[in-house]
């Protein structure tokens, strides 16, 4: 029988934290070592808790031993415990902590021998449960950063704890009735002991003291470590005053996710060998722009001119930015160009700085921040700041924020708003916690060059939600630089347009998943929700991964992918499909290894649709709407538009690209739907060139009057056996809405054009094949009434200028053909001999088939020439215009010659553009239209 030992210990309610559930004690047991036996909370019967957990379990000399393997007694208020006579201990418990329950664990070594006391984990370390302490071989490149997070049936991963607390232990097991314990144990105090980062030598006599910290939950493990890091700051505090949070002119740095921090002697800050005038005394300009191309808008850019320098002579840090080339007056300008594109500049400061010629500290850092306009504060060597400090930086301007060399330790954070995981960390492990403690804390992952790829580490910024800061100050531009650049571009902006994500108060690590070494981390916010994910499979990983919510007013997104995801549906859940590339093994270990993919839930507030080269667009609110191509490579062109924008021309805004088309709807900066639209490579896009003609109120002389009117749109089906070069997508059907116009009765004739010629002096530069059946410059005789031909699209649209019309649309010119009744042919839907040229050999007079008309009386659409419109096409290799109506040549011999002769009124025929000479032919001529009041 179990022997209860402790009293029950009163949460003050005061500091109840909401996740908390009254617990009022924990009882250890001596029937078997240490253990946790039974629990209290608030005014229930206490309660046993099952299975058999020791308080703490440890590494003794590398072994893993438990509490419960030691010989125990009780000692009034504490417990006495003994490892043979090598090592011994006690527990004693605060009986008036509060909140939770707190107990000191002391480590004597009694043995002649050092002992060596590390990894110690509350109520055991176990394959049933999730626990953090250290793991891995003690190497170099993890000897700061060896912590590691344990879920049952998983493998270990690395987690980042922050530095006063590298090596804590952390534990969360079942209670009873749907709660559950979880505890941190964190070193606090020692005597005569060697205290090293992840582990304590005990020589003879020494000593070693652990707090261990323990309350009670609801929900999974999940909520036990919001407890722990989010709600108790790891009892680092007993509060955390957020003023500096709270004060709105600080938020900025929170939103931002970029910072380039340079030397002063950086050629591409200030390059010596260049003749500078008194006007430009740097590249500083051009280095912003260069980099902006490559990464997007830089948030920060922090000048660094004094550390190695500093000491060679008395001049102070102060000194040495009034030294720099221009002066304050430079940087001040300096600052100027980062304000101009929404950025922000930097100065350090060297606190150790104490040598050199004597300035009062504060005072030479708001004279530096007042004259030169900057907006934050490097502090060099320093992992927190001040009141003091920041309240003297506010007496400069409000919005200076201070930021600090390493990461803010909890009980720093309410004296200082940013700070960085340092590169000491060669390589962080992939999930931070200092994020969970305090998610607008903002953090910058420092980045050096020299030390090899960024690809793993920009890819771990996203995984946790915060920026990057780009440090250039070793020497060093290796060529493989502007990939990573665009890689960590990709990164930036993402988390840019999802920052409210980002900063989610309620954001949850480590989702389950469908496969093991692939991570989620959530980020909810009211509006939607992102999901980063992280693999370290080599072999990558495409499938269903996450369990989600679905609902008809939200859809799924790959941010990072661009690509519209469907739920998949496994048995009763549903779930996530993510895609996260795979990579070489070789790279496993190194700063290549890894991917990530992004997705995010978004509100349906975006309605896309594309329809030939057209983007349709419909939007609910929001502030802008912003349109790119080819998102994830060096073509990044974008655009952006008023949220009330309806149609796009893709042509118009890219030109030659196949790819992915990216339409966001924007609120601010935050990212509020994106839509994805797919333009297959080799995709014809109408080239949107219609110049509006002067209007006119009445038919002008040889032109039809076609009303405005409704009509179904549809274009028959290709016919080409071998359609090597596709037409345009958009075949309809479509219900279009027509505007009045004026169309020629009849094509352009030979007489017209001559008429043309002699009046305008029109002669083309390439004159090879024009007008090539003239004889000497006139139109052969008798042929004065037949369409002119041997005219290339460029001539046609000289004659078209020239007489105040234009080339009609292909839809302008179905319609005038067709009507509203949907006719194969202007006449009815049979062919008909009488009423067209059906492919004589040669062109007839363009008023030779009077009972040829179409509903609205425009004669000659079919059979006598190919009619030129106004709609060309791009389709990233050629460039086509396309013909309608037919012509007199029908070649028969073979199904692969293009085909001629009377076509429906519904047909295209695609002529590829070379040059004028070569496009010019004998089948093709033209008709122009008017535009009408």
């Amino acid at each position: 029988m179990q022997r209860s030992l402790l009293p029950a210990i009163l949460l003050l309610a005061a500091a109840h934290s909401s996740r908390a559930q009254f617990l009022t004690s924990l009882d250890l047991t001596t029937t078997r070592g240490v253990g946790a036996g039974s629990f209290t909370a608030g005014t229930a019967p206490t309660k046993a808790i099952p299975g058999n957990h020791p308080l703490v379990s440890f590494l003794l000399n590398d072994t893993l031993k438990t509490l419960l393997e030691a010989d125990a007694r009780a000692e009034g208020d504490s417990v006495a415990f003994r490892f043979g006579h090598r090592l011994a201990g006690s527990v004693h418990v605060l009986t008036q902590f509060a909140p939770g329950w707190k107990s000191l664990l002391t480590f004597r070594n009694t043995s002649p021998d050092t002992l060596v006391i590390a990894n110690v984990v509350p109520f055991g370390e176990g394959s049933d449960r999730v626990y953090i302490t250290a793991a891995g071989p003690l190497t170099y490149q993890n000897r700061l950063s060896r912590s590691a997070l344990f879920r049952p049936g998983c493998g270990p991963v690395g987690v980042v704890l922050p530095d006063d607390a590298w090596e804590m232990g952390f534990c969360d097991i079942a209670a009873s009735d749907g709660l559950s314990l979880a505890a941190i144990a964190r070193r606090t105090g020692s005597s005569g002991s060697d205290v090293r980062r992840f582990r304590t030598l005990l020589p003879p006599g020494a000593s070693l003291q652990y707090s261990v910290y323990a309350d009670i939950h609801t929900g999974d493990w999940h909520e036990g470590l919001r407890l722990m890091f989010h709600d108790r700051w790891l009892y680092d505090l007993d509060s955390l005053d957020e003023t500096l949070f709270r004060r709105e002119d600080l938020h900025w740095i929170r939103h931002a996710y970029l910072m380039a921090l340079r030397f002063a002697w950086d050629d591409q800050y200030y390059d010596r060998e260049i003749e500078y005038d008194q006007v430009d005394h740097s590249t500083f300009d051009q280095y912003v722009t260069w980099y902006e191309w490559a990464l997007g808008p830089i948030d920060v850019f922090g000048i660094w001119p004094t550390w190695p320098r500093l000491g060679l002579d008395q001049r102070n840090q102060f000194d040495m930015y009034r030294d720099l080339p221009g002066g304050l007056d430079e940087l001040k300008r300096q600052a100027g160009v980062m304000h101009r594109d929404g950025g922000k500049f930097f100065v350090a400061y060297n606190p150790w700085d104490e040598s050199t010629r004597r300035e009062d500290h504060l005072k030479g850092m708001q004279d530096l921040l007042r004259e030169t306009n900057a907006d934050g504060v490097v502090l060099d060597t320093w992992g927190a700041s001040s009141r003091e400090f920041q309240d003297a930086v506010d007496r400069v301007k409000p919005g200076i924020v201070l930021y600090s060399e390493g990461m803010a330790v909890p009980k720093d954070m309410p004296a200082i708003v940013a700070g960085r995981v340092h590169d000491a960390l060669f390589m962080p492990p992939p999930l931070n916690l200092n994020k969970f403690i305090k998610p607008d804390f903002a953090i910058f992952r420092v980045m050096q060059v020299e030390e090899g790829r960024l690809h793993r580490e920009s890819a771990v910024c996203l995984f946790n939600g915060y920026g990057a800061e780009l440090n250039m100050m070793r020497a060093g531009r290796p060529p493989w630089l502007e990939d990573e650049y665009l890689y960590l571009g990709r990164v930036v902006r993402t988390l840019r347009e999802n920052s409210s994500a980002f900063n989610s108060d309620d954001w949850t690590p480590l989702l389950p998943t469908a496969t093991d070494s692939v991570w989620v981390n959530r980020w909810p916010t009211p509006e939607k929700t992102v999901y980063t994910v992280y693999g370290l499979r080599p072999e990558g990983y495409a499938g269903p991964l996450i369990e989600c919510p679905v609902a008809p007013d939200r859809h799924y997104v790959s941010l990072w992918h661009r690509e519209e995801l469907d739920p998949v549906s496994r048995g009763t859940k549903t779930y996530i499909p993510v895609t996260v590339e795979g990579f070489s093994r070789e790279r496993l270990g190194t700063r290549q290894e890894g991917n990530v993919d992004c997705v995010a839930w978004l509100p349906r507030r975006l309605g896309v649709d594309r329809r030939g080269d057209s983007l349709f667009i419909d939007a609910r609110g929001g502030s802008s709407i912003v349109i790119s191509a080819d998102y994830s490579s060096r073509v990044r062109r974008s655009e952006r538009f008023s949220p009330r924008v309806k149609a796009v021309s893709l042509h118009r805004l890219f030109r030659r690209y196949a790819g992915k088309v990216v339409v966001q709807l924007f609120d601010g900066r935050e990212l509020a739907d994106e839509r994805i639209v797919h333009v297959p490579p080799g995709t014809a896009r109408l080239i949107p060139h219609v110049e509006p003609t002067p209007v006119a109120a009445n038919a002008p002389g040889g032109m039809t009057e076609i009303p405005s009117g409704t009509f179904r749109f549809v274009v028959a089906p290709e016919d080409d056996p071998n359609p090597v070069i596709p037409y345009p997508e958009d075949r309809g059907p479509r219900l279009l809405a027509m505007k009045r116009f004026f169309i020629d009765t009849y094509p352009v004739t030979n007489a017209d054009y001559a008429k043309f010629i002699a009046a305008s002096r029109y002669a083309p530069k390439d004159t090879v094949n024009f007008l090539r059946h003239w004889k000497g410059g006139r139109p052969p005789a008798g042929l004065e009434n037949h369409p002119v031909v041997w005219v290339s699209l460029e001539d046609a649209r000289a004659y078209a200028r020239w007489a105040g019309k234009r080339l009609p649309t292909g839809m302008e010119w179905q319609y005038a053909a067709q009507g509203t009744d949907g006719r194969k042919y202007p006449w009815g839907n049979e062919p008909d001999s009488t009423k067209c040229n059906t492919g004589l050999g040669h062109t007839t007079p363009v008023n030779a088939y009077p009972a040829g008309g179409s509903p609205f009386g425009v004669m000659d659409l079919v059979g006598n020439v190919w009619q030129l419109t106004n709609d060309v096409y791009d389709d990233e290799s050629y460039y086509f215009v396309l013909m309608r109506g037919g012509s007199f040549y029908r070649p028969s011999s073979s199904i692969w010659y293009l085909q001629g002769g009377p076509a429906p009124v519904e047909r295209e025929q695609m002529l590829l553009l070379v040059s004028p000479g070569f496009d010019r032919s004998a089948t093709v001529g033209f008709r122009c239209v008017k535009d009408a009041q």
